[in-house]
């Protein structure tokens, strides 16, 4: 759950009363927070904000939200449901225990806090079984494939939208273990594994996940409401009028540079040019900057290169640690940032596209 102080709460709900004054006097009716973007100009003509004051207001809001994951009484009362709840209390993750339409499911509700709007549950959904209830499903399937879709359909009609499944498999960790856990007695073979993975996967868009101990299980579901919580920063930041043009949203206050601090203004200088890239986040910035610290050291290391290629490629390993704690994520810069970054500080084409 992401919070703000009293001050910052305060702060955002005068400016946005300000400004809904504002635009209920023009139009004579409150402006939706949604429309903000086309109605920058308007929102500097008539109130005392300019644009960029504007448009962080618009990031502060849109991170002022909650998300509540509602958990099946069902899974409570199984052995995994005491440890799934102490990690949502050590993370201070809010959370419902409710009889939910389905069984064994678990979903999300996010409602804006800043803005007011009205609880609204996302597309999301996990549907949780054991290793051996996944083997009694894959065998009703053998017998009538309907049966999948029934479900699904049986799904979606229960919480009366369309939802994204995810199956999560208890007691294994991974597809080859499963198929180790069919014995000779069993009603289904390997290959018919693999079979309702592939029609899972290409035809109902259905994602399958593996929790071997109570523990990953509920690592699992943290990370899936910490993904749903940033997903609103996220859809934001990646908001762009044009396709061909940097993001707009992103506003950096101009650098003074002092003599004094002239090595950590140019490192601000030289992580604000790398977060002009589409897509590229300060985590990855300062990535690259432990690595080069200056622009001239990155231009040099390209010269030393044997090959074109390997320069492109010369950024793509870098890793990327994002996150902290049990939390914590790494992942590489990756070959296309890599290319693009080249191509800026090597390119004698003018009419090079990034």
């Amino acid at each position: 759950m992401i919070e703000l102080d009293e001050d910052r709460q305060q702060e955002i709900q005068d400016k946005q009363v300000a400004i809904q004054q504002e635009f209920q006097t023009l139009n004579n009716e409150q402006c939706p927070w949604s429309e903000w973007r086309r109605n920058d100009e308007l929102c500097v003509q008539h109130t005392g904000f300019d644009v960029e004051q504007v448009q962080q207001l618009y990031i502060i809001m849109s991170k002022a939200h909650e998300v509540t994951a509602w958990i099946d009484l069902n899974i409570i009362d199984k052995s995994w449901g005491q440890s799934l709840t102490k990690e949502f209390d050590d993370k201070k993750a809010k959370y419902l225990i409710e009889s939910m339409p389905v069984p064994n499911t678990i979903t999300w509700s996010i409602s804006n806090i800043a803005n007011n709007i009205d609880e609204e549950f996302v597309s999301q959904l996990l549907l949780l079984m054991t290793y051996e209830q996944f083997f009694q499903f894959v065998s009703v399937c053998n017998t009538n494939k309907n049966n999948i879709s029934d479900l699904f359909q049986t799904i979606n009609d229960k919480y009366k939208s369309k939802k994204s499944i995810t199956i999560v498999i208890i007691g294994t960790n991974s597809s080859l273990n499963l198929s180790k856990l069919l014995t000779r007695s069993s009603l289904i073979k390997s290959y018919d594994l693999d079979n309702i993975y592939i029609e899972l996967q290409l035809q109902y868009n259905c994602i399958i996940k593996y929790a071997e101990k109570d523990h990953d299980l509920a690592l699992l579901i943290l990370s899936f409401t910490k993904a749903i919580t940033v997903a609103p920063e996220k859809r934001l930041k990646n908001l762009s009028p044009f396709s061909f043009h940097v993001d707009t949203m992103k506003q950096y206050k101009p650098i003074r540079i002092d003599i004094d601090q002239t090595n950590k203004t140019l490192e601000q200088l030289w992580k604000q040019i790398l977060q002009q890239f589409s897509q590229m986040g300060m985590e990855q910035a300062q990535a690259i900057i432990n690595q080069y610290g200056t622009i001239q050291a990155l231009v040099q290391a390209y010269k030393q290169c044997q090959t074109e290629n390997d320069a492109k490629l010369l950024l793509a390993d870098i890793q990327v640690r994002r996150g902290a704690g049990v939390l914590t994520t790494t992942r590489k810069i990756g070959p296309q940032m890599s290319e693009k970054i080249w191509k800026l500080f090597t390119s004698t084409n003018g009419n090079d596209l990034l």
